[in-house]
């Protein structure tokens, strides 16, 4: 678990440098703030939002609308919880490393 948290924090923060470079077309303090802060936002709202949906939330509303809108068969029908991905802790941590690094650089600047 250790390794893959460290290699989804280093792709980020490879993306943040490689947005950085192309939206600011330069890499300072500055431009990795804002760009970390927008990749660190998305992703502990893409954890949050698998959380809520395997929370069963929305099954409910899910199979309603299965019933309403297609010709599945009573069996087949499925929640939407179990069609979610299982992990959501990974974009998680990797949002909040993302944002503790982008706290950090707004101290320093």
């Amino acid at each position: 678990m250790l390794k893959k948290i460290l290699i989804w924090n280093s792709i980020t923060q490879l993306l943040v440098l490689l947005l950085a470079m192309i939206f600011y077309k330069r890499a300072d303090l500055l431009a990795y703030i804002n760009v970390s802060f927008i990749i660190g936002t998305a992703l502990i709202l893409i954890a949050m939002a698998g959380y809520v949906i395997k929370g069963r939330f929305f099954d409910i509303i899910f199979y309603s609308f299965q019933h309403t809108f297609s010709n599945v068969t009573e069996k087949d029908r499925r929640p939407l919880s179990r069609l979610v991905p299982q992990n959501y802790q990974l974009p998680l941590i990797t949002g909040i490393v993302t944002i503790l690094l982008m706290l950090l650089a707004l101290s320093l600047y």
